[in-house]
Protein backbone atom coordinates (compact mmCIF):
# COMPACT_ATOMS: atom_id res chain seq x y z
CA UNK A 1 0.00 0.00 0.00
CA UNK A 2 1.54 3.44 -1.03
CA UNK A 3 0.73 5.60 2.45
CA UNK A 4 -0.65 8.85 1.21
CA UNK A 5 -0.06 10.51 5.05
CA UNK A 6 3.66 11.18 5.52
CA UNK A 7 5.54 11.37 9.01
CA UNK A 8 6.84 14.58 9.16
CA UNK A 9 10.25 13.61 10.52
CA UNK A 10 11.41 10.65 8.67
CA UNK A 11 12.99 10.09 5.26
CA UNK A 12 10.92 8.70 2.37
CA UNK A 13 10.86 4.80 1.90
CA UNK A 14 11.54 4.61 5.58
CA UNK A 15 11.60 0.59 6.38
CA UNK A 16 10.98 -0.45 10.53
CA UNK A 17 13.89 -2.81 11.50
CA UNK A 18 13.07 -3.20 14.90
CA UNK A 19 10.76 -2.21 17.72
CA UNK A 20 11.76 -1.87 21.31
CA UNK A 21 10.45 -1.06 24.46
CA UNK A 22 7.75 1.91 25.45
CA UNK A 23 9.36 4.63 27.39
CA UNK A 24 8.52 8.35 28.63
CA UNK A 25 10.51 11.18 30.24
CA UNK A 26 9.23 12.42 33.24
CA UNK A 27 8.39 15.63 31.77
CA UNK A 28 6.05 14.16 29.12
CA UNK A 29 2.60 13.03 28.96
CA UNK A 30 2.42 10.59 26.31
CA UNK A 31 4.46 7.34 25.73
CA UNK A 32 7.36 6.42 23.15
CA UNK A 33 7.84 2.99 21.63
CA UNK A 34 11.53 2.43 20.66
CA UNK A 35 12.25 1.98 16.71
CA UNK A 36 14.59 1.14 14.54
CA UNK A 37 14.09 2.35 11.25
CA UNK A 38 16.76 2.11 8.08
CA UNK A 39 18.67 5.18 6.70
CA UNK A 40 17.11 7.13 9.83
CA UNK A 41 18.93 8.44 12.87
CA UNK A 42 14.94 8.82 14.80
CA UNK A 43 15.02 6.01 17.22
CA UNK A 44 11.25 6.55 18.53
CA UNK A 45 7.96 7.37 17.40
CA UNK A 46 4.61 7.70 19.34
CA UNK A 47 2.98 4.50 21.17
CA UNK A 48 -0.28 6.17 19.50
CA UNK A 49 1.50 5.83 16.09
CA UNK A 50 1.68 2.22 17.20
CA UNK A 51 -1.25 0.97 14.31
CA UNK A 52 1.47 2.41 11.39
CA UNK A 53 3.87 -0.12 13.14
CA UNK A 54 5.49 -4.04 12.30
CA UNK A 55 8.64 -4.78 11.72
CA UNK A 56 9.55 -4.41 8.04
CA UNK A 57 6.91 -2.07 7.27
CA UNK A 58 8.14 0.86 5.09
CA UNK A 59 6.63 4.58 6.22
CA UNK A 60 6.67 7.37 3.81
CA UNK A 61 6.39 5.34 0.56
CA UNK A 62 6.79 6.74 -2.46
CA UNK A 63 7.06 3.58 -4.32
CA UNK A 64 5.70 -0.36 -3.94
CA UNK A 65 7.41 -1.61 -0.99
CA UNK A 66 9.20 -5.46 -0.90
CA UNK A 67 6.70 -7.47 1.13
CA UNK A 68 7.63 -7.94 4.62
CA UNK A 69 8.82 -11.22 4.40
CA UNK A 70 7.15 -14.55 3.28
CA UNK A 71 3.59 -15.01 3.21
CA UNK A 72 2.38 -17.88 5.83
CA UNK A 73 -1.41 -18.87 6.37
CA UNK A 74 -1.72 -21.31 10.04
CA UNK A 75 -4.53 -21.66 12.65
CA UNK A 76 -3.99 -20.60 16.23
CA UNK A 77 -3.99 -23.47 18.73
CA UNK A 78 -5.56 -23.72 22.09
CA UNK A 79 -4.23 -20.74 24.46
CA UNK A 80 -2.80 -23.21 26.79
CA UNK A 81 -0.58 -24.60 24.37
CA UNK A 82 0.99 -21.10 24.14
CA UNK A 83 4.94 -20.30 25.92
CA UNK A 84 6.29 -17.02 26.29
CA UNK A 85 10.07 -16.35 24.82
CA UNK A 86 12.02 -13.45 23.45
CA UNK A 87 13.06 -12.61 20.22
CA UNK A 88 16.10 -13.33 21.19
CA UNK A 89 15.16 -17.33 21.29
CA UNK A 90 13.97 -17.34 17.82
CA UNK A 91 17.03 -17.22 16.19
CA UNK A 92 15.61 -15.27 12.91
CA UNK A 93 15.58 -11.86 13.44
CA UNK A 94 19.00 -10.36 12.11
CA UNK A 95 18.61 -6.71 13.77
CA UNK A 96 20.57 -7.00 17.14
CA UNK A 97 19.76 -4.53 19.34
CA UNK A 98 19.14 -6.14 22.66
CA UNK A 99 16.06 -4.12 23.25
CA UNK A 100 14.75 -5.59 20.38
CA UNK A 101 15.93 -9.23 20.84
CA UNK A 102 14.47 -9.27 24.68
CA UNK A 103 10.90 -8.16 23.16
CA UNK A 104 8.25 -10.85 24.10
CA UNK A 105 6.99 -13.42 21.98
CA UNK A 106 4.20 -16.07 21.84
CA UNK A 107 5.70 -19.53 20.73
CA UNK A 108 3.48 -22.34 19.38
CA UNK A 109 2.90 -25.34 17.18
CA UNK A 110 0.76 -25.11 14.13
CA UNK A 111 0.58 -27.80 11.33
CA UNK A 112 4.09 -29.16 12.55
CA UNK A 113 5.75 -25.38 12.20
CA UNK A 114 6.94 -23.52 15.52
CA UNK A 115 5.35 -19.97 15.07
CA UNK A 116 7.37 -17.01 17.06
CA UNK A 117 4.12 -13.95 17.40
CA UNK A 118 5.54 -10.85 19.24
CA UNK A 119 3.17 -9.88 21.60
CA UNK A 120 3.33 -6.86 20.30
CA UNK A 121 2.19 -7.49 17.19
CA UNK A 122 -1.03 -9.73 18.06
CA UNK A 123 -2.06 -6.78 20.35
CA UNK A 124 -1.64 -4.59 17.48
CA UNK A 125 -3.80 -6.61 15.04
CA UNK A 126 -6.75 -7.76 17.84
CA UNK A 127 -7.02 -3.52 19.64
CA UNK A 128 -4.31 -1.31 18.47
CA UNK A 129 -5.96 -0.61 14.77
CA UNK A 130 -6.30 2.85 15.97
CA UNK A 131 -4.91 5.32 18.20
CA UNK A 132 -7.78 5.41 20.65
CA UNK A 133 -7.41 1.89 21.73
CA UNK A 134 -3.76 2.44 21.51
CA UNK A 135 -3.84 5.35 24.12
CA UNK A 136 -6.90 3.90 26.03
CA UNK A 137 -4.67 0.38 26.57
CA UNK A 138 -2.43 2.28 29.12
CA UNK A 139 -4.93 3.80 31.46
CA UNK A 140 -6.29 2.14 34.19
CA UNK A 141 -10.08 0.61 33.27
CA UNK A 142 -10.35 3.15 30.36
CA UNK A 143 -13.16 1.61 28.61
CA UNK A 144 -15.17 1.53 31.73
CA UNK A 145 -15.42 5.03 32.16
CA UNK A 146 -15.47 5.93 28.38
CA UNK A 147 -18.23 3.61 27.61
CA UNK A 148 -21.62 2.24 29.30
CA UNK A 149 -23.49 -0.57 27.64
CA UNK A 150 -27.68 -0.47 28.13
CA UNK A 151 -29.11 -3.84 27.80
CA UNK A 152 -32.14 -2.45 28.37
CA UNK A 153 -32.59 0.27 25.73
CA UNK A 154 -35.93 1.96 24.74
CA UNK A 155 -36.52 1.05 21.20
CA UNK A 156 -38.32 3.82 18.77
CA UNK A 157 -38.32 1.40 15.66
CA UNK A 158 -40.11 -1.69 15.36
CA UNK A 159 -38.55 -2.86 12.53
CA UNK A 160 -34.83 -2.48 14.00
CA UNK A 161 -35.48 -3.34 17.77
CA UNK A 162 -32.08 -2.87 19.67
CA UNK A 163 -30.91 -5.90 22.04
CA UNK A 164 -28.52 -3.08 23.31
CA UNK A 165 -27.14 0.78 22.90
CA UNK A 166 -22.92 1.07 23.47
CA UNK A 167 -23.00 4.51 24.89
CA UNK A 168 -19.87 6.85 24.45
CA UNK A 169 -19.90 8.77 27.57
CA UNK A 170 -19.33 12.30 27.92
CA UNK A 171 -15.76 11.85 29.71
CA UNK A 172 -14.92 9.76 26.23
CA UNK A 173 -11.76 10.36 24.24
CA UNK A 174 -13.17 7.62 21.21
CA UNK A 175 -13.05 10.16 18.18
CA UNK A 176 -17.12 10.43 17.05
CA UNK A 177 -15.30 9.74 13.81
CA UNK A 178 -14.66 6.54 14.10
CA UNK A 179 -18.07 5.74 15.18
CA UNK A 180 -19.22 6.57 11.92
CA UNK A 181 -17.20 3.57 11.14
CA UNK A 182 -19.24 -0.09 10.79
CA UNK A 183 -15.25 -2.40 11.75
CA UNK A 184 -14.50 0.32 15.01
CA UNK A 185 -18.12 -0.34 16.00
CA UNK A 186 -17.88 -4.11 15.28
CA UNK A 187 -14.62 -4.01 17.44
CA UNK A 188 -15.46 -1.79 20.06
CA UNK A 189 -18.67 -4.08 20.59
CA UNK A 190 -16.38 -7.38 20.36
CA UNK A 191 -14.21 -5.99 23.28
CA UNK A 192 -17.07 -4.54 25.14
CA UNK A 193 -19.42 -7.71 25.47
CA UNK A 194 -17.08 -10.10 25.40
CA UNK A 195 -15.42 -10.77 29.23
CA UNK A 196 -12.01 -12.65 27.91
CA UNK A 197 -11.28 -10.59 25.22
CA UNK A 198 -12.23 -7.14 27.83
CA UNK A 199 -9.55 -9.27 30.13
CA UNK A 200 -6.92 -9.50 27.66
CA UNK A 201 -7.12 -5.50 26.52
CA UNK A 202 -7.01 -4.79 30.50
CA UNK A 203 -4.28 -6.81 31.07
CA UNK A 204 -2.18 -4.59 28.96
CA UNK A 205 -2.30 -1.86 31.74
CA UNK A 206 -2.11 -4.24 34.99
CA UNK A 207 1.24 -5.53 32.81
CA UNK A 208 2.29 -1.98 32.77
CA UNK A 209 1.43 -0.94 36.06
CA UNK A 210 3.20 -4.04 37.65
CA UNK A 211 6.65 -3.39 35.58
CA UNK A 212 7.19 -0.49 35.09
CA UNK A 213 10.95 0.28 35.69
CA UNK A 214 11.84 3.88 36.69
CA UNK A 215 14.96 5.65 36.07
CA UNK A 216 15.74 8.94 37.29
CA UNK A 217 14.91 10.92 34.07
CA UNK A 218 12.64 8.21 32.46
CA UNK A 219 9.91 5.33 32.71
CA UNK A 220 10.24 2.03 30.77
CA UNK A 221 7.90 -1.30 30.33
CA UNK A 222 8.37 -4.28 28.16
CA UNK A 223 5.32 -4.61 26.22
CA UNK A 224 3.16 -8.19 27.83
CA UNK A 225 -0.35 -8.89 27.66
CA UNK A 226 -2.31 -11.92 28.24
CA UNK A 227 -4.18 -13.41 25.31
CA UNK A 228 -7.57 -14.42 24.63
CA UNK A 229 -8.67 -17.90 23.78
CA UNK A 230 -8.03 -17.85 19.67
CA UNK A 231 -8.37 -21.18 19.20
CA UNK A 232 -8.80 -22.20 15.44
CA UNK A 233 -8.96 -18.69 14.60
CA UNK A 234 -6.93 -18.37 10.93
CA UNK A 235 -4.35 -16.08 10.24
CA UNK A 236 -2.48 -14.42 7.06
CA UNK A 237 0.77 -12.69 7.85
CA UNK A 238 4.02 -12.70 6.97
CA UNK A 239 7.38 -12.81 8.20
CA UNK A 240 10.95 -14.59 8.11
CA UNK A 241 11.58 -18.54 7.81
CA UNK A 242 14.11 -21.22 8.85
CA UNK A 243 16.10 -23.09 5.74
CA UNK A 244 13.69 -25.34 6.36
CA UNK A 245 10.88 -24.13 6.95
CA UNK A 246 9.78 -25.26 9.82
CA UNK A 247 10.35 -22.22 12.05
CA UNK A 248 8.98 -19.06 11.68
CA UNK A 249 9.26 -15.44 12.97
CA UNK A 250 5.91 -12.99 12.36
CA UNK A 251 6.44 -9.53 11.16
CA UNK A 252 3.24 -8.11 10.61
CA UNK A 253 -0.09 -10.39 10.82
CA UNK A 254 -2.52 -8.90 7.81
CA UNK A 255 -5.41 -11.50 8.38
CA UNK A 256 -7.48 -12.57 11.69
CA UNK A 257 -10.12 -14.86 10.37
CA UNK A 258 -12.65 -16.46 12.17
CA UNK A 259 -12.80 -14.22 15.68
CA UNK A 260 -15.77 -15.02 17.94
CA UNK A 261 -18.56 -12.64 18.64
CA UNK A 262 -21.38 -12.63 20.91
CA UNK A 263 -24.57 -13.73 19.48
CA UNK A 264 -26.45 -10.22 19.69
CA UNK A 265 -28.36 -9.35 16.82
CA UNK A 266 -29.30 -5.20 16.65
CA UNK A 267 -26.52 -2.88 18.43
CA UNK A 268 -27.66 0.55 18.62
CA UNK A 269 -24.23 3.40 19.38
CA UNK A 270 -24.35 6.65 20.18
CA UNK A 271 -21.73 9.46 21.01
CA UNK A 272 -22.19 12.34 23.18
CA UNK A 273 -20.73 14.55 19.59
CA UNK A 274 -23.58 12.95 17.82
CA UNK A 275 -26.85 14.66 17.38
CA UNK A 276 -29.89 14.43 14.97
CA UNK A 277 -30.16 17.92 13.42
CA UNK A 278 -33.88 19.21 12.15
CA UNK A 279 -33.66 21.13 8.98
CA UNK A 280 -32.90 24.60 9.16
CA UNK A 281 -32.09 27.03 7.04
CA UNK A 282 -28.23 29.19 6.28
CA UNK A 283 -24.94 27.16 6.06
CA UNK A 284 -23.54 24.43 8.21
CA UNK A 285 -21.20 24.67 10.91
CA UNK A 286 -17.37 24.49 10.66
CA UNK A 287 -15.53 22.43 12.81
CA UNK A 288 -14.93 18.88 11.66
CA UNK A 289 -12.29 18.14 9.62
CA UNK A 290 -13.53 15.37 6.73
CA UNK A 291 -11.14 12.95 4.87
CA UNK A 292 -9.72 15.00 2.22
CA UNK A 293 -7.88 13.53 -0.70
CA UNK A 294 -4.54 15.39 0.14
CA UNK A 295 -1.52 14.70 1.91
CA UNK A 296 -0.73 15.27 5.99
CA UNK A 297 1.87 15.28 7.82
CA UNK A 298 2.27 13.19 11.21
CA UNK A 299 3.78 14.63 13.87
CA UNK A 300 5.94 12.50 16.30
CA UNK A 301 6.83 15.22 18.68
CA UNK A 302 3.26 17.31 19.37
CA UNK A 303 0.05 16.17 21.40
CA UNK A 304 -3.28 16.16 20.08
CA UNK A 305 -5.47 19.90 20.19
CA UNK A 306 -8.70 20.09 22.30
CA UNK A 307 -10.04 22.47 19.10
CA UNK A 308 -11.08 20.22 16.79
CA UNK A 309 -13.37 17.10 15.90
CA UNK A 310 -10.47 14.15 14.74
CA UNK A 311 -9.40 13.72 11.39
CA UNK A 312 -8.91 10.65 9.97
CA UNK A 313 -6.01 8.97 8.27
CA UNK A 314 -5.15 5.91 6.99
CA UNK A 315 -2.82 3.17 7.63
CA UNK A 316 -2.14 -0.55 5.57
CA UNK A 317 -5.09 -2.09 7.26
CA UNK A 318 -5.18 -4.92 9.50
CA UNK A 319 -8.20 -7.61 8.19
CA UNK A 320 -10.82 -9.54 10.37
CA UNK A 321 -13.68 -11.78 9.63
CA UNK A 322 -16.16 -12.17 12.62
CA UNK A 323 -18.21 -15.74 12.61
CA UNK A 324 -20.75 -13.20 13.01
CA UNK A 325 -21.41 -9.62 13.92
CA UNK A 326 -24.92 -7.55 14.53
CA UNK A 327 -27.04 -5.27 12.54
CA UNK A 328 -25.58 -1.99 14.13
CA UNK A 329 -27.26 2.08 13.92
CA UNK A 330 -26.73 5.50 15.58
CA UNK A 331 -28.75 6.40 18.33
CA UNK A 332 -29.55 10.20 18.66
CA UNK A 333 -29.53 12.16 21.21
CA UNK A 334 -32.47 14.54 21.39
CA UNK A 335 -32.68 16.34 18.06
CA UNK A 336 -30.75 19.95 17.83
CA UNK A 337 -31.60 22.71 15.31
CA UNK A 338 -28.83 22.83 13.06
CA UNK A 339 -28.68 26.09 10.50
CA UNK A 340 -27.01 23.94 7.95
CA UNK A 341 -30.08 21.58 7.36
CA UNK A 342 -27.28 19.00 7.66
CA UNK A 343 -25.93 16.76 10.56
CA UNK A 344 -23.29 17.76 12.10
CA UNK A 345 -21.11 14.59 9.96
CA UNK A 346 -21.44 17.24 7.14
CA UNK A 347 -19.76 19.67 9.18
CA UNK A 348 -16.26 20.89 6.72
CA UNK A 349 -12.68 22.66 7.18
CA UNK A 350 -9.75 23.17 5.71
CA UNK A 351 -7.67 19.91 7.01
CA UNK A 352 -3.97 21.40 8.49
CA UNK A 353 -1.29 19.65 6.89
CA UNK A 354 -0.11 18.61 10.69
CA UNK A 355 -1.76 16.46 12.61
CA UNK A 356 -0.88 14.49 16.07
CA UNK A 357 -1.95 10.99 16.93
CA UNK A 358 -2.38 11.61 20.50
CA UNK A 359 -5.18 12.29 22.36
CA UNK A 360 -6.39 15.92 23.41
CA UNK A 361 -4.69 17.72 26.29
CA UNK A 362 -4.77 21.42 27.21
CA UNK A 363 -1.07 21.89 25.87
CA UNK A 364 -1.78 20.19 22.43
CA UNK A 365 -1.68 22.79 19.72
CA UNK A 366 -1.86 19.75 16.66
CA UNK A 367 -5.31 19.06 15.44
CA UNK A 368 -5.53 15.12 16.62
CA UNK A 369 -5.96 12.51 14.06
CA UNK A 370 -7.73 9.21 14.44
CA UNK A 371 -5.87 6.68 12.46
CA UNK A 372 -8.33 3.87 10.44
CA UNK A 373 -6.13 0.33 10.36
CA UNK A 374 -9.51 -1.74 10.49
CA UNK A 375 -10.95 -3.51 7.23
CA UNK A 376 -13.85 -5.84 8.37
CA UNK A 377 -14.40 -8.53 6.20
CA UNK A 378 -17.41 -9.75 7.72
CA UNK A 379 -20.08 -10.82 5.29
CA UNK A 380 -23.03 -9.54 7.11
CA UNK A 381 -25.20 -7.83 4.53
CA UNK A 382 -27.88 -10.40 4.36
CA UNK A 383 -28.52 -8.89 8.19
CA UNK A 384 -30.24 -5.98 6.04
CA UNK A 385 -32.48 -7.56 3.65
CA UNK A 386 -35.58 -6.24 5.07
CA UNK A 387 -34.65 -2.79 4.19
CA UNK A 388 -36.46 -3.86 0.76
CA UNK A 389 -39.21 -4.95 2.03
CA UNK A 390 -41.32 -3.17 -0.42
CA UNK A 391 -38.66 -3.69 -3.19
CA UNK A 392 -39.34 -7.81 -3.03
CA UNK A 393 -43.24 -7.46 -2.84
CA UNK A 394 -42.98 -5.57 -5.87
CA UNK A 395 -41.46 -8.84 -7.16
CA UNK A 396 -43.59 -11.01 -6.45
CA UNK A 397 -46.70 -8.81 -8.10
CA UNK A 398 -44.52 -9.29 -10.89
CA UNK A 399 -44.15 -13.32 -10.53
CA UNK A 400 -47.87 -13.43 -9.98
CA UNK A 401 -49.49 -11.14 -12.46
CA UNK A 402 -46.89 -11.00 -15.15
CA UNK A 403 -45.23 -14.37 -15.00
CA UNK A 404 -41.85 -13.25 -14.30
CA UNK A 405 -39.40 -15.63 -12.78
CA UNK A 406 -36.66 -14.27 -10.07
CA UNK A 407 -33.65 -15.42 -9.00
CA UNK A 408 -32.17 -15.17 -4.98
CA UNK A 409 -32.02 -12.15 -4.29
CA UNK A 410 -28.05 -10.42 -3.80
CA UNK A 411 -27.53 -8.19 -0.94
CA UNK A 412 -24.14 -6.57 -0.45
CA UNK A 413 -23.29 -3.44 1.35
CA UNK A 414 -21.97 -0.48 -0.81
CA UNK A 415 -18.09 0.79 0.05
CA UNK A 416 -16.71 4.02 0.97
CA UNK A 417 -15.67 6.27 -2.54
CA UNK A 418 -13.73 9.67 -2.01
CA UNK A 419 -15.63 12.04 0.39
CA UNK A 420 -18.69 10.84 -0.66
CA UNK A 421 -20.86 9.86 2.72
CA UNK A 422 -23.69 7.75 0.68
CA UNK A 423 -22.82 4.33 1.64
CA UNK A 424 -23.97 5.19 4.73
CA UNK A 425 -27.87 5.73 6.25
CA UNK A 426 -28.88 8.56 7.97
CA UNK A 427 -27.94 6.34 10.89
CA UNK A 428 -24.18 5.36 9.80
CA UNK A 429 -25.63 1.96 9.19
CA UNK A 430 -24.32 0.29 6.09
CA UNK A 431 -26.43 1.14 2.65
CA UNK A 432 -26.80 -1.70 0.83
CA UNK A 433 -27.69 -2.97 -2.50
CA UNK A 434 -30.30 -5.78 -3.74
CA UNK A 435 -28.89 -7.48 -7.61
CA UNK A 436 -31.79 -9.55 -9.03
CA UNK A 437 -31.80 -11.53 -12.26
CA UNK A 438 -35.42 -12.14 -13.68
CA UNK A 439 -36.13 -13.64 -16.72
CA UNK A 440 -39.58 -12.02 -19.26
CA UNK A 441 -40.85 -13.29 -22.52
CA UNK A 442 -37.58 -15.27 -22.75
CA UNK A 443 -35.22 -12.39 -22.29
CA UNK A 444 -32.94 -11.76 -18.78
CA UNK A 445 -32.53 -8.63 -16.89
CA UNK A 446 -30.63 -7.42 -13.93
CA UNK A 447 -32.44 -5.28 -11.19
CA UNK A 448 -30.62 -3.24 -8.76
CA UNK A 449 -31.68 -1.60 -5.66
CA UNK A 450 -30.15 0.43 -3.46
CA UNK A 451 -31.58 0.67 -0.22
CA UNK A 452 -33.29 4.43 0.85
CA UNK A 453 -35.05 3.83 3.33
CA UNK A 454 -33.86 6.59 5.74
CA UNK A 455 -35.13 8.77 3.06
CA UNK A 456 -32.43 10.70 2.66
CA UNK A 457 -32.34 10.03 -1.09
CA UNK A 458 -34.50 8.70 -4.04
CA UNK A 459 -32.97 6.24 -6.74
CA UNK A 460 -34.35 4.70 -9.26
CA UNK A 461 -34.58 1.05 -9.90
CA UNK A 462 -31.85 0.84 -12.53
CA UNK A 463 -32.64 -2.45 -15.35
CA UNK A 464 -29.84 -3.75 -17.55
CA UNK A 465 -30.07 -5.84 -20.39
CA UNK A 466 -28.82 -9.45 -19.38
CA UNK A 467 -28.42 -10.00 -23.43
CA UNK A 468 -25.94 -6.84 -23.86
CA UNK A 469 -24.19 -7.22 -21.00
CA UNK A 470 -22.90 -10.97 -21.67
CA UNK A 471 -21.19 -9.49 -24.71
CA UNK A 472 -18.83 -7.54 -22.21
CA UNK A 473 -18.66 -9.91 -19.55
CA UNK A 474 -20.79 -11.07 -16.23
CA UNK A 475 -21.68 -8.02 -13.88
CA UNK A 476 -19.45 -8.90 -11.24
CA UNK A 477 -17.08 -7.96 -13.50
CA UNK A 478 -18.61 -3.97 -13.67
CA UNK A 479 -20.39 -4.12 -10.33
CA UNK A 480 -17.09 -2.23 -8.51
CA UNK A 481 -17.06 0.49 -11.44
CA UNK A 482 -20.85 0.68 -10.79
CA UNK A 483 -20.51 1.42 -7.41
CA UNK A 484 -17.77 4.44 -8.08
CA UNK A 485 -20.29 5.77 -10.52
CA UNK A 486 -22.86 6.03 -8.11
CA UNK A 487 -21.74 7.09 -5.34
CA UNK A 488 -19.37 9.41 -7.05
CA UNK A 489 -22.12 10.81 -9.39
CA UNK A 490 -24.10 12.71 -6.65
CA UNK A 491 -26.15 9.67 -5.37
CA UNK A 492 -27.49 8.89 -9.21
CA UNK A 493 -26.99 6.18 -11.49
CA UNK A 494 -24.20 7.04 -14.18
CA UNK A 495 -25.64 6.91 -17.13
CA UNK A 496 -23.13 7.79 -19.78
CA UNK A 497 -21.04 4.89 -18.46
CA UNK A 498 -24.34 2.14 -18.85
CA UNK A 499 -24.26 3.85 -22.04
CA UNK A 500 -20.31 2.74 -23.41
CA UNK A 501 -21.05 -0.39 -20.98
CA UNK A 502 -24.21 -2.20 -22.73
CA UNK A 503 -25.57 1.01 -25.40
CA UNK A 504 -28.27 3.76 -24.60
CA UNK A 505 -31.13 0.89 -25.36
CA UNK A 506 -30.45 -1.40 -22.82
CA UNK A 507 -31.03 0.12 -19.71
CA UNK A 508 -33.25 1.55 -17.63
CA UNK A 509 -34.01 3.09 -14.90
CA UNK A 510 -37.83 2.77 -13.58
CA UNK A 511 -38.62 5.33 -11.07
CA UNK A 512 -40.35 4.65 -7.98
CA UNK A 513 -42.19 6.48 -5.19
CA UNK A 514 -41.03 8.21 -2.53
CA UNK A 515 -42.36 7.31 1.00
CA UNK A 516 -43.00 9.48 4.08
CA UNK A 517 -42.91 5.91 6.48
CA UNK A 518 -38.82 5.29 6.38
CA UNK A 519 -38.64 3.89 3.00
CA UNK A 520 -41.95 1.86 2.89
CA UNK A 521 -44.60 2.15 0.12
CA UNK A 522 -47.86 1.85 0.02
CA UNK A 523 -49.51 -1.44 -1.84
CA UNK A 524 -51.43 0.87 -4.48
CA UNK A 525 -47.36 2.53 -4.97
CA UNK A 526 -45.94 -1.06 -5.16
CA UNK A 527 -48.28 -1.94 -7.68
CA UNK A 528 -47.79 1.13 -9.84
CA UNK A 529 -43.82 0.59 -9.64
CA UNK A 530 -44.18 -3.06 -10.95
CA UNK A 531 -46.62 -1.71 -13.55
CA UNK A 532 -44.05 0.34 -14.79
CA UNK A 533 -40.97 -1.56 -14.66
CA UNK A 534 -43.01 -3.91 -16.94
CA UNK A 535 -43.61 -1.32 -19.15
CA UNK A 536 -39.77 -0.56 -19.05
CA UNK A 537 -38.95 -4.26 -20.30
CA UNK A 538 -38.47 -5.69 -23.66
Amino acid sequence: MNQVDRFKTLPDNARIQALGNLFKYNDRKTWDIGVRIENSTRKSLKFSQLPYLSRQVVLNQTAAAIPLGFPIEFSLPDRAFWQTTTIKDCGLVKFKASDEQFQKCFVFESAGKTIYLPQLELARALFFTNNYLANAALVNNALDYEFYVDSKPINDDKDFPLDLVINALPTTLCPKVLFDNEGFKHQIAWILLNSDIKNSFNSIYQHFAQELISAPNLQRWTFRFDPPQLESVKVAARGWKSPDENTWFINRIELLDGLFFPDIADIGYSHPSSTENKSGSGKGKSGTYPQLPTQREISEESDGSEDNESALIFCDVTQRIYNRVPRTRKVFAKPRKNPGGKEDEDKSSTLPSDVSTDDPSSRGDTPRAAIDGLDDLTDNAHLYINKFDSFFKMLEILEKEHAIKQSKAIIRKLPAVGRSRSHLMADRSPRCMAIVRIEYQNEGYYLLEVDTSDGRASIATKVISARALALKGQLRDFISEIDQGLLSNQFSWPKTYFDVLVGEGSHKSVSHQPSKDKGKLTEEKIERWAERLVGELG
